[in-house]
């Protein structure tokens, strides 16, 4: 069991998606660097996801992810904790937290990217992105208080 947010949560998560191989390959091939920034009150966690192909080939951690990245989703620790216990309660999330809905203007979320096409990358991939977090229903995680 890892905790959320980790490393070691996320490399969990990657191992538990590429189980799913066939699922990614319906949802097509996909290379992007995406940063995953997570607000702990004023502190910060990062990471990068290397999705190379059906699946992530690396997790980095690190304290900015925006520079490493083609895209960064940015979010509370309430936020992120909020959408991976949906995740776990219903097997995929209800529609008010899935990323698409949870990065609309004005909801808790947002994407940051360089320019343009790297923000397009995430709204044209969003499927596979999200698919990826719904592994989060079959990874055994431990929240902080």
């Amino acid at each position: 069991m890892a905790k959320f947010p980790s490393r070691k949560w996320f490399e969990d998560l990657a191992e538990r998606a590429a189980a799913d191989v066939e699922l990614f390959k319906k949802l097509g091939y996909v290379e992007a660097a995406v940063g995953i920034k997570i607000d702990e009150g004023g502190n910060g966690r990062g990471y990068v996801l290397e999705f190379d192909g059906y699946r992530v080939k690396t997790v980095a951690e690190t304290d900015d992810p925006v520079p490493a990245s083609d895209f960064t989703i940015e979010g509370t620790l309430d936020t992120w904790t909020e959408m991976v216990r949906n995740i776990q309660k219903n097997g995929e999330p209800d529609l008010d937290h899935t990323l698409n809905r949870l990065t609309m203007a004005g909801v808790p979320m947002k994407v940051v990217a360089a320019d343009q096409l790297g923000e397009d990358m995430f709204y044209r991939a969003s499927q596979t992105f999200q698919a990826f977090f719904n592994e989060a229903a079959h990874v055994p995680t431990e929240f902080a208080a």
